[in-house]
């Protein structure tokens, strides 16, 4: 099962380490439906291939859910549960239940995630780096570890902290509306996560309530001076789906005003790929920088290496003392999939949680946990649920311990993509040829 579509599959184990080593054109892969290539593990860990082999959860289909934070604190906490069945919130519709920070529902999982943040940050090597901005954590509920009935523990699913999005901004993105075009219930709403935004960055509270649709005016002195970076991807409507027609991002002025309204300068800046020396110099300035870039948009339209380049000019920031919100350490280690394996050992993680970054890790890793448990195999690019399966071993029965049985490469296995729920079957050496040299491969299947 694909988690983007929660669209079903099966296939034999073999099928399926195909497809994610070689991709659904492979022979050795089998017929696969899913309409993303796998090639799961292409350019190897340097190029972001992996995947991340975590045990499926089965309570998923009560619903994942959201803690969304600035910085350190919770700003809102989101149950999602998709409508009509599934088990994937990603893809599709799904049922949105709002909660407040600090309800009972959820004040056991809010305590303990602000109790981890530091343990997370030292568990990802990002001791003394900030936490980002705006960023949120998908938590799956599971049974006790230590099966003590009645008792719900919570499983990190994933990290989101790139650069996610304001959502009640993100209607009029991508088009020919602007920020005056949303609601003033929703503008207000918005404003509220913005602020914080600006709060924090700067470390000062103060709540305004006025409307801008525009820039506000710099103070005439401030403690700090920050700046919100931008990037417009060269030949694109807008400079991106992220922006509107003026080619700034839905949310950026509103961050920016969220600063100034502390009292403090921020000004709202842009990234060129062909003037970066330029850029570097316009940069030093400033005593902190938030990044609004969208994952991916720096390497669309640009001049080879531009993203390696602006990588290291915002680490040689941090090095200086400057504050950058999402530094590259953070949104690289934060941000992969493979964080997961990282934090595996702490009571937010699951013990047999791997990342594979080679095919012959892939093949042995995921035919030995195949036979334990169901899977979730999620490759370390896309935001939508393409590339995440949810894996079922079909006509067998599941080894009692871990370790006990391996997966032959003929078994069969029902896969659900997560970005559609689509259903495939496959064996297990289609579906690892599929992962690493893609569906074209003849041994795909």
């Amino acid at each position: 099962m694909e988690m983007n579509d929660n669209h079903v599959e099966y296939h034999t184990v073999a099928e399926f380490l195909e497809f994610c080593v070689r991709g659904p054109d492979s022979p050795k892969a089998g017929a696969w439906k899913s309409s993303f290539p796998g090639k799961y593990l292409e350019g190897g860990k340097a190029a972001g291939g992996q995947l991340v082999d975590q045990r499926l959860l089965p309570r998923i289909s009560e619903g994942e859910v959201r803690v969304l934070m600035v910085s350190d604190e919770v700003q809102m906490i989101v149950h999602k549960k998709p409508d009509g069945g599934g088990l994937s919130a990603v893809g599709g519709n799904s049922i949105y239940t709002f909660f407040e920070p600090g309800c009972a529902e959820y004040a056991g999982l809010e305590k303990s995630l602000m109790t981890d943040i530091p343990k997370l940050m030292e568990a990802m090597d990002l001791v003394g780096e900030p936490l980002p901005l705006l960023w949120t954590t998908d938590f799956i509920p599971k049974d006790a570890e230590d099966g003590t009935p009645g008792v719900t523990e919570y499983v990190v699913g994933e990290f989101n902290c790139s650069c996610v999005g304001v959502s009640k901004f993100q209607a009029v993105c991508g088009g020919d509306k602007t920020m005056a075009d949303v609601s003033d219930e929703d503008y207000f709403d918005a404003c509220k996560l913005t602020d914080l935004v600006g709060r924090k960055a700067v470390q000062i509270l103060e709540k305004q309530n006025t409307r801008y649709n525009s820039l506000l005016p710099q103070p005439a002195s401030s403690k700090y001076k920050l700046c919100v970076v931008e990037f417009c991807v060269p030949g694109i409507k807008n400079g991106g789906s992220d922006k509107g027609p003026d080619g700034h991002r839905v949310d950026s002025i509103a961050i920016v005003n969220g600063v100034i309204k502390t009292g403090n300068c921020c000004d709202l800046i842009s990234y060129y790929h062909d003037k970066h020396e330029d850029f570097c110099a316009q940069v030093q300035k400033y005593d902190g920088l938030i990044v609004r870039i969208n994952p991916g948009q720096l390497s669309q339209g640009t001049t080879p290496g531009t993203q390696a380049r602006f990588d290291k000019l915002m680490t040689s920031m941090v090095k200086k003392g400057k504050p950058v919100w999402s530094s590259p350490d953070v949104q690289t280690k934060m941000g992969a999939k493979d964080a997961l394996v990282q934090i595996s050992s702490m009571q937010l993680g699951l013990v047999d949680t791997f990342a594979y970054y080679s095919e012959g890790e892939l093949a042995s890793g995921f035919k030995k946990t195949m036979a334990f448990q169901p899977r979730v195999i999620k490759q370390n690019r896309g935001s939508a649920g393409e590339g995440i399966w949810l894996c079922w071993l079909e006509g067998k029965s599941y080894c009692k311990n871990f370790g006990d049985a391996i997966c032959a490469d003929s078994d069969m296995v029902k896969f659900m993509e997560m970005n559609d729920n689509h259903v495939e079957y496959h064996t297990v050496a289609e579906f690892l040829e599929f992962c690493v040299r893609g569906p074209d491969s003849p041994k795909a299947g």
